[in-house]
């Protein structure tokens, strides 16, 4: 394999500014995906709409935001050119803050999916990026980046729940002003790709898909980052409308997805050290069969034991979230001529795949109960964790 990263090009303050600004755009980027969650209910509650409509509307954004990166991320291993990071922050700050102005679930679902689009645009060729720039730290500066990402994601709730709850709902568009303001810094300061330095992916998008789903070690590592997407969605999504059942406000909610999602962050920042220590697989392994057990706990005394209840609850989140940039690395490792793409199906077509079977989590939740929702996902990583075992040893 060519070097994807020439000598030159390592550890100058170029590729450091970089870095900087591709790992804060992340940041931003996931703050606005996020952005909905807590508020989804009052939002819901302003157009007269269920739950199962909400979770339609929800379910719509994730999969344009998360089914089509690997398209983006197919044409950025083509394209010299910065487009997505821009356009990418464009989108998601106005569409997602317009969200609050809606009068129906149509124009909810719209302002979703456009700004489930700019998600969409941004992550695949910011990931390729990072692998361009960070030479020999690629895990140091990969975990920081996705760390960087799960902040803002947790951020997210507190904006948007702060803005609710002192200014209301149709004061969201604010929110969107911060965010062209950093489109135009991405504009000015992330420098260009120079063409010579730049390693095509020469295969059509056919072959290049044929390629990817081929290698086993690829397919398990979906399926690993889909199941922690499950996990992460399904209790950031459903865990607002239980708590608004039990009486909390906005911002009470947005503080409790606040910590759920930071406390996530930090558990993918020090994963390469928790692996280094037990090994990858072992990594793996905790992040999917551990959330299963606290959820047991933490759902039985949620009601008895509130503050107990929340301690178990975060820590599932931290729990999960262990495995993410390590599977991100290997992925990239794997397949680093498709880096791009690769990213587009580890760190978006996987959320998509959730956000398919969103429609149908709602519609249970609304049926059987949010409670019993959350066990029967918090169930499958336990029963499939058993893949990681044909994952192949670390070298």
């Amino acid at each position: 394999m060519p070097n994807e990263t020439p000598n030159n090009e390592q550890n100058t303050s170029e590729n450091k500014k970089a870095l900087a600004w591709l790992t804060l755009g992340h940041g931003l980027s996931d703050s606005y995906s996020s952005f909905i969650n807590p508020i989804l209910p009052f939002i819901v509650a302003n157009i007269g709409a269920s739950l199962a409509l909400a979770t339609c509307a929800m379910s719509a954004s994730q999969l344009f935001s998360s089914m089509m990166q690997p398209v983006f991320g197919f044409i950025a291993d083509k394209w010299q050119k910065r487009f997505f990071i821009f356009w990418g922050i464009i989108l998601a700050s106005v569409a997602f803050s317009l969200s609050g102005l809606v009068n129906n679930i149509w124009q909810l679902a719209a302002c979703l999916i456009i700004g489930g689009l700019g998600v969409g645009f941004y992550h695949p060729q910011a990931t390729g990026f990072v692998v361009r720039y960070s030479g020999n730290n690629l895990a140091k500066n990969m975990s920081i980046f996705i760390a960087a990402g799960t902040i803002g994601y947790s951020l997210g709730p507190i904006i948007s729940s702060a803005i609710t709850q002192l200014f209301g709902v149709t004061r969201l568009p604010i929110a969107s002003s911060w965010g062209l303001i950093f489109a135009f810094c991405l504009f000015l300061f992330v420098p260009k790709i120079q063409a010579k330095n730049f390693v095509k992916n020469k295969n059509s998008f056919n072959q290049t898909l044929v390629d990817i789903f081929s290698n086993k070690t690829i397919r398990i590592l979906i399926m690993v980052s889909a199941l922690k997407s499950l996990v992460t969605s399904s209790f950031s999504i459903l865990m607002p409308f239980y708590w608004k059942e039990l009486g909390y406000n906005a911002f009470q909610i947005g503080i409790a997805v606040f910590v759920f999602l930071t406390v996530g962050a930090f558990g993918t920042y020090i994963s390469s050290k928790y692996e280094k220590i037990i090994g990858y697989k072992n990594v793996f392994y905790t992040s999917l069969i551990v959330p299963f057990i606290l959820t047991l706990v933490f759902v039985s005394i949620i009601k008895t034991a509130p503050v107990l209840s929340f301690v178990l609850f975060i820590l599932t989140g931290f729990i999960t979230m262990l495995s993410v940039s390590i599977n991100m690395v290997m992925a990239q490792k794997t397949m680093p001529e498709y880096k791009s793409m690769i990213s587009g199906f580890i760190g978006g077509f996987s959320w998509g795949i959730v956000g398919v079977f969103l429609p149908l989590i709602g519609y249970i939740a609304q049926n059987i109960g949010i409670i019993k929702t959350l066990l029967i996902i918090s169930f499958i990583p336990f029963a499939l964790s058993y893949f990681v075992k044909y994952l192949p040893d670390k070298n």
